[in-house]
């Protein structure tokens, strides 16, 4: 039984969420995203059919408008700050959001080339969310694409 129970405990923690996750700020991150992103982003859509729309299908598949939410959180964990200090790497992806949104740039890409290339530039959003926002919506996307072999945390929105 305590075999049982140590697994148990084990499994669960290797599961779990980190201790900087806010539901509350998550979904308030997620109405900002509806709100003010999902124009032009769609929020997330399996990995398999995106390369397959840009690598086959030059886009023609899903024609999107811009990168989805889930790539922009893959991306922005594996290529944004410290991937060992959560903490640290969410200021640092709200940093690279924040100017990002206020002053876009392909050259500051953090999407593949290969996807990038079927999309224009993003108009500044300077004066259409605020820093507090950024911050928020930025919160929401990095933990959108929770396990992803970037970072080791699982997420399922249906456990909260």
């Amino acid at each position: 039984m305590k075999v049982v129970a140590a697994s148990f405990f084990l499994f669960s923690s290797l599961f779990a969420l980190p201790e900087e996750f806010d539901k509350q700020r998550y979904n308030k991150g997620e109405k900002i995203f509806e709100n003010k992103c999902s124009q032009c982003h769609e929020k997330s859509m399996p990995i398999a059919l995106l390369m397959k729309n840009f690598l086959e299908e030059e886009n023609k598949l899903l024609n999107l408008k811009a990168p989805t939410g889930n790539e922009i959180s893959f991306r922005l964990k594996q290529q944004i700050g410290h991937k060992d200090d959560i903490e640290f790497q969410l200021e640092e992806t709200a940093d690279f959001v924040k100017d990002y949104l206020y002053n876009p740039n392909k050259a500051k890409t953090i999407c593949l080339q290969g996807v990038i290339r079927h999309f224009d530039t993003m108009p500044s959003m300077k004066g259409k969310i605020s820093e507090e926002e950024i911050e928020d919506v930025t919160f929401f996307l990095y933990f959108l694409e929770g396990f992803n072999g970037v970072n080791e945390y699982y997420h399922n929105e249906e456990d909260f």
